[in-house]
C-alpha cells in the first residue's frame, strides 16, 4: 500500500510541474473606452429664430467591455472648463448668456465614464442657439401697504423667468428714488421696512421674509407725511430687465407714545370720537396718534371686515403686529363689539409682549359664549338674560358703583333708561372695576324685576395690560365725572403716557 501511495504522489506532483511550465497562450485585453450619443445631433432653425435658455437635454452612452458608471458634461467653448459628473442621462438646464446679450451659441458637450474610470476620448458636442427672455415680477395680491401707514408697512412680490426661474438673478428696488436701487436674492418674495422718524432725516431697517430676517439694506429716501414711491424690478442672469411695478402710498410721522383707533361707525362718529380726544388732553395727553378704522358695515351679528386702513389680513404676522408694537399704549373705542375689536387677540400679541397696554370703550351687549372675543377681552362672557326676561334694564339716574379696588371714584350717572346692555362675567383672576344697578324687564308685563346675578360693567386682566369699559360714555348725565373716568383707568391702571 505503502508503495501505491508514493507513486501516485509522484505522478501528481510531475503533472502540476508539466503544467507550470507549459504556462497560458495569447495577449491581455486592454480597456476599451465608452461612447458617448446625443439624443439630437443636430439643431437647424431659420436665422431669426432660437430657443430660450431653459432647454432640457439628454444623452446615453455604451462601454464594449464594461458598463458605464455616470457621464460627464460640459458647458462653453473653452476646453479648460471643468466637466460636471452625473449619473443621470438628462437635465434641465440654464444656458448662460453673458449679462448685457440678448443671444448666444452656447456648446454642450457629454462623455461617459465607464466601470474603470475610462470617458469617451472624443465626446460629442451640439452648440443651441439661444435667446434670453427679460423676467417678469408683480406685486402679489394684497401684500402692499393701505393708502397710509406709520413707520412699518410690508411689500410681497412674485417674479418669474420665461426662461426659467433658475436663470433669475437678483430683485431690485427702490423706494422715491430710482437713481438708487438696492437688491436682495431671487429666492426674496417679502419684505418689512420699519421707519426711524425720531431722526432728520429719517432713517429705516429692512426686513425679509415673513420671519423678519435682519438685512444691510435701508431706504434714506423717506417722505415723511407725504407720498412715498416704492418700485421694484427683476434682473435675470443676462441683465434682463423686468418692467418696473410700483406702488404709491402716504406716510404719517409718530408723534406720540399712544394710538386712537377710532372705530365708531355711524353719523355720530366725528362728535364721539371729539368727546374722547377731549378727556385724553384733560389728562394731560396732548399728543396722540389716530387710525381712522371705522369703515366697513356689520351685518347679521357678523364679524366686520378687517379695516382697510390695516395691512391685509394676512400680513396679521408680521406686519400689523410689527406696526402696532410701535406704540405703548393703545386707546381703542367703537360702538360695537362686532368691529374691529374682533381682531384684537391675533393684531396685538407683540404689542402686549413689549409691554403695551390698551383701554377698550365699547357697549356690551349680547353675545354667544363661544364667540372668539372672550378670548382676548378680561371676562369669561355676558350674564344670560333670565327665562321670561325681555331684557336688562339701567334706570335713568342710577349711579355707576365702583368696587374696591377704585380708589376715589368718579361719579358716574346715567341720563335715560338703557335696555340693550349686558353685565359682564368674569373670570377667576379678572379684577373688577365698575358695576352697575342691572334689573330685568319682564316679557309680557313689562314690569321691572331686581336681579341677583353679576351686575359688573368694566374689568381689567391680572395683570392691568388690557381695561375694558363697556358703557358708552354719551349715556352718562353732564355732571358725570368723566375726567376722573379715564384718569383712574388709562392714567393710573394703564399706565398712559404721552
Amino acid at each position: 500500500m505503502r508503495t501505491i501511495s508514493a507513486v501516485v504522489l509522484l505522478l501528481a506532483g510531475a503533472f502540476l510541474l508539466a503544467s507550470c511550465d507549459a504556462g497560458f497562450d495569447g495577449n491581455f485585453n486592454e480597456n476599451q473606452p465608452p461612447n458617448t450619443f446625443l439624443t439630437v445631433n443636430e439643431i437647424n432653425l431659420p436665422d431669426d429664430v432660437r430657443l430660450v435658455s431653459q432647454i432640457n437635454i439628454s444623452w446615453w452612452g455604451d462601454d464594449p467591455d464594461g458598463y458605464i458608471v455616470g457621464y460627464e458634461f460640459q458647458i462653453g467653448d473653452d476646453t479648460d472648463a471643468p466637466w460636471t459628473f452625473t449619473t443621470r442621462t438628462d437635465s434641465l438646464f440654464v444656458l448662460p448668456i453673458e449679462e448685457g446679450n440678448t443671444d448666444a451659441d452656447v456648446r454642450f458637450s457629454v462623455r461617459a465614464v465607464d466601470n474603470e474610470g475610462a470617458v469617451d476620448p472624443d465626446p460629442p458636442s451640439l452648440v443651441f442657439p439661444i435667446r434670453n427672455s427679460p423676467p417678469n415680477i408683480r406685486f402679489r395680491g394684497l401684500e402692499t401697504p393701505p393708502d397710509s401707514t406709520y413707520r412699518v408697512f410690508s411689500f410681497g412680490w412674485e417674479a418669474s423667468d420665461p426662461d426659467g426661474d433658475a436663470n433669475l438673478n437678483r430683485i431690485e428696488m427702490a423706494l422715491n428714488d430710482t437713481t438708487s436701487w438696492q437688491s436682495v436674492p431671487p429666492d426674496v418674495s417679502f419684505l418689512t421696512v420699519r421707519i426711524d422718524d425720531t431722526v432728520t432725516p429719517a432713517t429705516s431697517q429692512v426686513f425679509l421674509g415673513r420671519a423678519l430676517n435682519t438685512s444691510e439694506l435701508s431706504f434714506e429716501n423717506i417722505n415723511l407725511n407725504g407720498d412715498n414711491t416704492f418700485f421694484i424690478r427683476a434682473v435675470d442672469n443676462a441683465g434682463a430687465l423686468s418692467p418696473t411695478v410700483s406702488h404709491e402710498w402716504y406716510i404719517k410721522q409718530q408723534t406720540s407714545r399712544v394710538l386712537v383707533l377710532n372705530d365708531i361707525q355711524g353719523d355720530s362718529e366725528f362728535a364721539v370720537l371729539q368727546q374722547h380726544l377731549d378727556l385724553l388732553r384733560n389728562n394731560g395727553i396732548q399728543q396722540f396718534d389716530i387710525m381712522d378704522i371705522s369703515d366697513g358695515v356689520t351685518t347679521g351679528g357678523r364679524r366686520v371686515v378687517l379695516s382697510s386702513a390695516f395691512p391685509d389680513r394676512s400680513l396679521g404676522s408680521p406686519t400689523i403686529n410689527k406696526m402696532l408694537a410701535e406704540w405703548d399704549h393703545i386707546y381703542w373705542v367703537s360702538n360695537n363689539l362686532d368691529r374691529n375689536i374682533g381682531y384684537a387677540l391675533e393684531l396685538t400679541v407683540q404689542f402686549f409682549e413689549e409691554g403695551g397696554t390698551m383701554f377698550i370703550n365699547i357697549p356690551t351687549r349680547d353675545l354667544p359664549a363661544d364667540n372668539p372675543l372672550f378670548q382676548f377681552l378680561p371676562f369669561q362672557r355676558m350674564e344670560i338674560l333670565p327665562s321670561g326676561q325681555q331684557s336688562f334694564f339701567l334706570a335713568n339716574n342710577s349711579l355707576i358703583e365702583p368696587t374696591e379696588f377704585v380708589d376715589n371714584p368718579p361719579m358716574l350717572q346715567f341720563r335715560r333708561n338703557l335696555l340693550s346692555y349686558y353685565p359682564l362675567i368674569p373670570f377667576g383672576e379678572t379684577v373688577p372695576l365698575f358695576e352697575a344697578d342691572f334689573k330685568t324687564r319682564a316679557a309680557v308685563t313689562g314690569f321691572i324685576n331686581d336681579f341677583d346675578g353679576s351686575k359688573l360693567i368694566s374689568a381689567t386682566n391680572p395683570d392691568e395690560s388690557i381695561l375694558f369699559f363697556g358703557v358708552d360714555l354719551r349715556e352718562f348725565t353732564p355732571d358725570s365725572e368723566l375726567d376722573r373716568l379715564i384718569e383712574i383707568t388709562c392714567i393710573e391702571i394703564l399706565g398712559f403716557q404721552q
